[in-house]
């Protein structure tokens, strides 16, 4: 029965995106709205870098990631949960199911930072609840060394600034040691900023770019969101190095769209027979 298993249960050719951003990539990825492994591992299939399974804005709880984590590995695409703040469990779990890290939302101190990293990681570095068996662990088949030195290596910790007070404290936010990418919540922080929505707002695109010029300057990555392809360029441009367009609602509402369109163009006028 064991050789069954070994065989079945094999080493992950995912590719490791903390390592990927530490070498100075540019990735893109995009976000999951709706839990449907197959959505997933379209996502890999068509390109993508890198997904994010939401369990803030999303219809499915964390409960539900697993499978989709499962579903992500199967096309050996790097996946990444965003965690309730403040939730020790939610981010043990979604780390314990295999992805590869965290984004935490509406991070607006140090201290919040600080318990982040301490909530991704295992002792000595944080307090991240240690089992062996877990299916990141392969189910207990991965020698408990070998994991630790595993998750050390491949955990992501990405913090989201999405208001003004994250604006006010991102130095020290930044000081934190084990954040691995600043990531801009540009909608949030356009509420924040009272430009609800209001995506290419001058008040809005300031934010931004002083957020990228202070990260950069301490050299850590930044990320951020843009609803469109077209519009992601400039940021690129000015070094920010982890690219989300779009989510899968958008991307496939867009695709019907066209399609739909593409047909009806070819239907013949009734007035014009």
């Amino acid at each position: 029965m064991s050789n069954v298993c070994t065989t079945i249960i094999k080493e992950s050719p995912i590719p490791n995106l903390k390592d990927r951003f530490r070498k100075g990539e540019i990735l893109v990825g995009t976000w999951l709205n709706g839990p449907v492994a197959s959505q997933v591992e379209i996502i890999g299939g068509a390109g993508f870098d890198f997904v994010i399974l939401d369990s803030e804005h999303s219809s499915y709880g964390l409960d539900q990631c697993e499978n989709l984590v499962r579903a992500a590995d199967a096309v050996a695409l790097p996946c990444l949960v965003r965690v309730a703040p403040g939730d020790a469990r939610e981010v043990s779990k979604a780390l314990d199911f295999g992805a590869q890290g965290i984004i935490v939302p509406h991070v607006s101190s140090e201290k919040e930072a600080r318990a982040s990293v301490r909530y991704a990681h295992f002792a000595p570095q944080g307090e991240r609840g240690a089992a062996p068996t877990v299916r990141g662990a392969r189910f207990g088949q991965t020698i408990w060394k070998d994991y630790l030195a595993q998750e050390m290596s491949k955990t992501m910790v990405v913090l989201q600034i999405e208001g003004k007070e994250g604006v006010e404290q991102l130095d020290s936010i930044m000081s934190v040691k084990g954040v691995d990418v600043i990531f801009v919540g540009t909608f949030d922080l356009s509420e924040s900023l009272g430009v609800s929505g209001q995506l290419e707002h001058p008040r809005l695109l300031n934010a931004v770019e002083e957020i990228v010029i202070r990260a950069r300057d301490r050299q850590v990555s930044v990320g951020l969101w843009m609803p469109k392809p077209e519009q992601v360029g400039p940021w690129i441009e000015r070094g920010v190095q982890m690219i989300t367009v779009a989510n899968n609602d958008m991307i496939f509402f867009d695709a019907c769209q066209a399609v739909a369109k593409a047909v009806k163009i070819q239907i013949p006028d009734p007035s014009a027979l």
